[in-house]
């Protein structure tokens, strides 16, 4: 007996060592394809907060005493998550990735501390790689965006070099309030401001009935290098962006620029080369000595018989633009510092002489671990861009170069003799001359700088809690200056010859973000994530305009004129914020999100006041239960997903003042109130959305679908109510009406073939949207447009949010107006029927063929450049039947301007080369663009890029 007791200790003494040593791994992470290590790949043990990073070789390390076996969730970005049971202590594990060409693995944004994988989310978070953003050449990053995301319309307002970009996320948000989404770059909310240039007061383009500025503005999101971006996110609807609250009604775009990597420093350097056209021309008209003498009288006829004629459109536009940019990338680092280093200098030539873009940047990002528990990063931007913007876009003087054209037959010569231009004989302006000798110069100096600090105050195997600290700063200053000398035509029939304008910018953007996020994995594999936060935000954006005219000869200086006119605004904004949300993890299975978002801001009639915003998700996956092993094979992975949320629309932060105007009373200054009173009541706009839908990967990983359906009401919509004239006020912003958004996303991602060899990936965006007023507490009044024969956008209760109005009477049989029958119709609807994108990529040994198609279907559009050649008797097609009846229902029809907006655009289109490692060091790509003459667009166009 004391023998079998004796063995007995000593197994149990065996038991307890073997015990107490757990496991030992050590291993590596390599690629699957290249068998290439994976330095910073993410090695964690399933139903634990334990885990590790893979150093410079991709190796790793795990030490865990109390286990004695484990479950590997290893991860890392753009390659699937594998997980690999380990029951045993080993020194010579290794662990291959396959490269995720559908993004099955990748990880979203949840919260401001906190992320999950995509596989788990409950909301519709659209992702892209740096790799899929810059298939070909392009000038801005938000003009890259094109075609790439459902439920992302991406618009170009000018074909001017530079910019001239709008985006709008699922559709109509709001009437009167900001429609851009919000840009986080690295953590800082980033200004994408279009500040005018002041050249309105030559143009006079919001004389006509349209209030809006319209002198092709650049949206500063444009400053941004896109070959620095790493990824971008971009939350659509409130029930994903609320956590971001009243600014994100209109969506949140999240930009995460490259980093270090730890390893071998590579060094990219790239360069394109290429040049910019114009794709088609519009045509003039082919004039006869009766149609000269039609139109433009004597005058015109005696031009006519000069013999001459002149291809304006080609002398205007004909420019061969050269396009060159250079960009230089370095990272690398070691296991506790890693850096990312570039800079780019670009030059963009207009298809206009004169006019250009030139962009020079540099970015350093640098993270340090200081210890195994505090972690720094510092993300530092700098910018300055120049842009020559020509005159271009409406204007009520005709003196834009493209209105100007409209009025110039091809008879008369506007050349310069001996070097003085003639007068225009038919229009207020040469527009030859207005080109050669007017400057409209926008020149931005912009640094954009944010910190990240994360320290873990406390770990263990079941849970762990971080501080997170976010925050930065985004300031530039913008100067534009334009001068219009004594001589140009339309300046020496001005009371005051000699236009100089300045206008002087300056914005800056900071906000902080303090939050504590607490994580608890149980023994079950349940895991609940905790984050609470705080934070501030600042807005101050300061602009001065001033107008100088009749300047003395030879003179740009403001301070040269006998006329000056100074405009001043300043727009300050206070915001602050708190936000807690919980996220439950169980098994895998079930993913589970509460949240609240509360904000304060100045802009708002009360101060002090929290508006809340809250947030709830949940998503199902079908196929972690063992009731989907039949259906496995054919969809390995399924899950189900419901969502709610709600975000706002701050006021403008003027909006609750009643403002002063300046009054020049007997000589002396005075003060004047405005026409619009302030309402100290004024709250922003609510959103709020119900999505639901599916996401399924399909034949064995070959395939993946994303279904979304969303409904979403605005309330308290920002509206102008007309005020009695006895208030001594003509209007008041207030809050009213109501507005209902509905819309259905599909995202289908396959690979046709794949092969050792061979390999074809191919996704299709499909997405449509309907906006429809449901309440309005003002009468029905229109929003953009010059006159009702000339088309209007008009805000109707039970209408759409898009629809188009205008003078339409009846018709009879033979096509011809009926008189007396004329009254205000609806002439269609902006928003298209649907829009879709055709995004493949194929590789072939060392070449790879990318190209992008984008499809819209339907959509009005009111085309008021043919009405103007042809009330001033220019259009190509003015003397055939169809010119001759257009014309005649000028005044008594507007459908004939009412077009239908669809297209179908190869949108980008690239072939490259990757040539082998040992030839060329770093990262060895190069690529050739190849035009799509079907694409272009004047002024912007890159024909071809080395």
């Amino acid at each position: 007996m004391a023998r079998f007791y004796c063995l007995l200790a000593v197994f149990v003494f065996i038991w307890g060592v073997l015990r107490a040593q757990g496991l030992e791994i050590e291993g590596k992470v390599i690629a699957k394809a290249s068998q290439d290590a994976l330095p910073g790949a993410i090695v964690k043990v399933k139903a634990t907060t334990l885990g590790t990073t893979a150093d410079v070789n991709g190796r790793f390390k795990l030490s865990l005493p109390n286990l004695t076996s484990v479950t590997l969730q290893i991860s890392y970005i753009g390659y699937k998550t594998r997980e690999l049971a380990v029951g045993t202590s080993t020194k010579d594990l290794v662990v291959a990735l396959e490269e995720d060409v559908l993004r099955t693995s990748e990880v979203v944004v949840t919260g401001l501390a906190s992320s999950v994988k995509k596989q788990n989310v409950a909301n519709s978070v659209a992702t892209i790689s740096a790799k899929e953003l810059l298939v070909a050449p392009t000038q801005t990053l938000d003009a890259a965006l094109s075609g790439k995301f459902t439920g992302v319309t991406v618009s170009q307002n000018s074909g001017a070099p530079g910019g001239g970009i709008s985006i709008n996320l699922r559709g109509v948000t709001t009437i009167n309030g900001e429609n851009q989404p919000l840009f986080v770059l690295d953590g800082v909310i980033v200004d994408n401001t279009a500040t005018q240039s002041g050249v309105d007061a030559v143009t006079k383009a919001t004389g006509g009935g349209n209030a809006n500025f319209q002198d092709n503005p650049v949206n500063r999101i444009a400053d941004l290098n896109p070959n620095d971006i790493e990824t971008i996110e971009v939350l659509k609807g409130p029930s994903a962006a609320a956590i971001y609250g009243s600014k994100a009604s209109r969506g949140v775009v999240i930009i995460t620029t490259k980093s270090g990597i730890p390893g071998k420093t590579s060094v990219d350097i790239s360069q394109q080369i290429g040049l910019t056209s114009i794709s088609k021309k519009l045509g003039s008209r082919k004039f006869t000595a009766q149609t000269a003498l039609q139109v433009y009288g004597q005058r015109g006829l005696d031009e006519f018989n000069k013999g001459k004629t002149f291809d304006y459109e080609d002398e205007m536009y004909g420019q061969k633009g050269l396009l060159s940019e250079t960009n230089v990338g370095v990272r690398g680092g070691s296991q506790n510092t890693q850096f990312y280093i570039s800079g780019i200098a670009r030059t963009d030539q207009g298809i206009i002489k004169r006019t250009g873009y030139e962009k020079y940047g540099a970015k350093v990002n640098v993270t340090h671990r200081l210890s195994d528990n505090l972690e720094v990063a510092l993300f530092t931007n700098f910018f300055r861009t120049s842009a020559d913007r020509g005159l271009t876009n409406n204007d009520n003087t005709n003196t834009t170069f493209g209105i100007a054209l409209t009025a110039t037959p091809s008879f008369v010569d506007l050349h310069p003799v001996n070097g003085v231009y003639p007068d225009h004989p038919f229009n207020a302006s040469n527009p030859l001359q207005t080109r050669d000798l007017m400057k409209n110069n926008e020149l931005v100096n912009r640094t954009i700088n944010s910190g990240r600090l994360r320290w873990t105050i406390f770990k263990n195997e079941e849970q762990n809690l971080d501080f997170i600290a976010n925050g930065g700063i985004d300031f530039y200053s913008q100067t534009n200056k334009a001068f219009f000398p004594r001589e140009l035509q339309f300046e020496k029939a001005s009371a005051l010859p000699g236009t100089s304008i300045l206008g002087e910018t300056t914005s800056k953007n900071n906000n902080l973000y303090v939050n504590l996020l607490h994580t608890y994995v149980t023994a079950s594999n349940m895991t609940f994530q905790t984050a609470v936060g705080v934070q501030v935000e600042n807005r101050n954006l300061e602009h001065t305009l001033s107008v100088a005219k009749n300047l003395i000869v030879g003179q740009e200086n403001i301070d040269q004129g006998s006329s000056l006119t100074v405009d001043q605004n300043l727009t300050i904004e206070r915001n602050r914020g708190f936000f807690a949300q919980e996220e439950v993890n169980i098994d895998d299975r079930f993913f589970l999100t509460a949240g609240v978002r509360g904000d304060a801001s100045s802009s708002n009639g009360d101060t002090k006041k929290y508006f809340l915003f809250p947030k709830v998700s949940c998503s199902v996956r079908l196929s972690q239960f063992d009731f989907w092993s039949d259906w496995r094979a054919f969809a390995p992975e399924m899950k189900l997903r419901a969502a709610a949320g709600a975000t706002g629309t701050l006021p403008q932060p003027g909006a609750k003042f009643t403002t002063f105007n300046p009054l020049n009373i007997s000589g002396g200054g005075g003060l004047i109130i405005g026409t619009v009173r302030g309402n100290p009541n004024i709250e922003p706009e609510k959103s709020k959305e119900i999505e639901v839908g599916f996401d399924a990967t399909l034949f064995h990983g070959g395939a993946t679908v994303e279904f979304s359906y969303y409904r979403r009401t605005i309330t308290d919509l920002f509206l102008f109510r007309d005020l009695p004239p006895s208030t001594g006020f003509a209007q008041e912003v207030i809050n009213g009406g109501e507005m209902l958004t509905r819309g259905v996303e599909v995202a289908v991602g396959f690979t046709p073939v794949r092969s050792e060899s061979f390999i074809w990936t191919s996704r299709i965006n499909f997405y449509k949207t309907k906006s429809t007023i449901e309440k309005l507490s003002v009468p029905a009044f229109n929003t953009i447009g010059f006159a009702d024969v000339l088309g209007r956008y008009r805000i109707e209760e039970g209408k759409s949010a898009t629809q188009i109005v205008g003078i339409e009477p009846d018709f009879a049989p033979n096509g011809n107006p009926i008189t007396g029958t004329q009254r205000l119709r609806v002439l269609g609807d902006e928003t298209p029927d649907f829009q879709m994108s055709f995004i493949n990529s194929l590789t072939y040994g060392n070449f790879d063929l990318n190209f992008l198609i984008d499809w819209k279907k339907g959509g009005k559009v009111i085309n008021l450049t043919r009405l103007l050649s042809d009330l001033n008797g220019t259009t190509p097609d003015l003397d055939t039947p169809g010119g001759q009846y257009r014309v005649s229902l000028f005044g008594r029809a507007t459908s004939q301007l009412v077009e239908d907006g669809s297209y179908v655009r190869m949108r980008e289109i690239s072939l490259g080369y990757s040539f082998d490692k040992e030839v060329v060091q770093g990262t060895p790509r190069r690529h050739l663009f190849v035009p799509a003459p079907w694409a272009r667009r004047a002024e912007s166009l890159h024909d071809l890029a080395l």
